[in-house]
Order: C-alpha cells, then structure tokens, then sequence
C-alpha cells in the first residue's frame, strides 16, 4: 500500500526488479507504487513540463508491470504527493493519463487532489499523520473533509506515533485505515499492508475493499 523506487522517489532504493523480488520473498500477491510527487522527495526535475513531468512515473509504473507479469503479480499505480508543512497524502486510483491531464495539479491543496479523486472513483489518505521528523511543520491530520481515511500503521514511525493515528481514527469510524510498509528497499516490502480474501487485480477492486473494510492490516 505505500512503497518507493528508484529513480522517482529520490529516497527510494529499489529497482522494479528487486520490488519484484521483495514481493516474492515476504509472500504478497502485489502492491500499490505510491512514489513521491512534485511536492514531494521526488527524483524527477521539477522544472519540466506537467506532461513530462508525469512521464516518468509512468514509465516506471510500466517496467515495474513488466518485470511483475512473468510472477502474475498484480501492480496498482498511486502517487505519495505533499500538502504543506511536511503533510503527505497517499492517492490511490488515479491513472498516469488521468494525472498528466490536469496540470493545475501542480497548484493543487489535498481538497483539490480529494475533488479530483472523488470525481475519478479514487481515494485520497493521509500517510503518517503523527509522524515526528524535523521536516513535519504541521504534525496531525489533515481536516476530515480533505481525506477518506489515514494509514494507522506506518513501519517508518515511532509507537507512540502508530499510537495517536489508530486513536485519532478511533474517533472517525467512516474513516478508511491501512498499513503501510513504506518500503523504499526490497527488505522491507513486507514490513506492512493489507491482507484481503479476493484478490486485488484493479483500481475499482483496491476502492471496492477498502470502502468495505474487508481485510486485515498488517
């Protein structure tokens, strides 16, 4: 559900082919590519245009497909995208084309990004809302309306941190909440996630059972 390669996450540390072999090894049927974005620690030059902008992640998205197909692993195409103050969101069902054709993206809040998401039967959550890093101005969670959950678990936080989103989601019951390994080494593809009783070969399948709720975290 949140994971980074190379060469579009700056931080990322993983070719699709050793994603391929992390997926493997830890057991998973597949996984949600959700590199950083244009606010975010991306490893793409800001300075191009939208369209090409978007282009590497597409085709990164496409080579991760290719080295998964000979394993009949399923791969979905997300994108970790920065709100202000450290925030970050986690889109989910939104195709390269569909991001490539809206460039005010590039000016966009997480209302915008939840507009455009809703609009296109998508799922915005925030990543680790209560994460404690020098780089978070603005710890805590987003305003509900901005949001259709948070990731509860994330491996990268402390606890305490974990602590405070499970209880904050506590108090959103309508919310929809994951975990996430936010693997950016093979190593640690399976240090979180989802587990399901169908299997998730779609976008429309990934928002149909999160909007359920029928799965486990891990």
């Amino acid at each position: 559900m949140h994971c980074h390669t190379a060469p579009c996450s700056r931080c990322g540390h993983m070719s699709p082919a050793e994603l391929t072999q992390g997926l493997l090894a830890a057991g998973y049927q597949g996984c949600v590519i959700t590199n950083h974005f244009y606010y975010g620690n991306t490893g793409v030059d800001r300075a191009m245009p939208w369209a090409a902008f978007v282009r590497p992640y597409a085709e990164d998205y496409a080579q991760i497909c290719a080295c998964a197909a000979p394993y009949d692993l399923d791969i979905l195409f997300g994108v970790e995208e920065g709100v202000g103050g450290g925030r970050e969101i986690l889109c989910y069902g939104l195709s390269p084309a569909l991001i490539a054709a809206h460039p005010e993206l590039r000016l966009c809040s997480a209302a915008q990004w939840h507009a455009l998401a809703r609009e296109a039967g998508g799922l915005i959550l925030q990543a680790h809302p209560f994460r404690s890093r020098d780089y978070i101005e603005l710890p805590g969670v987003l305003p509900p309306e901005e949001i259709d959950g948070i990731e509860v678990f994330n491996f990268g936080n402390s606890d305490r941190d974990n602590a405070e989103a499970a209880a904050c989601a506590a108090g959103h019951p309508e919310w929809i909440t994951i975990s996430g390994a936010d693997a950016h080494t093979a190593e640690a593809v399976g240090l979180g996630g989802i587990e399901t009783d169908r299997r998730i070969q779609t976008n429309e399948d990934l928002v149909e059972v999160l909007r359920s709720g029928r799965y486990r975290m891990l």
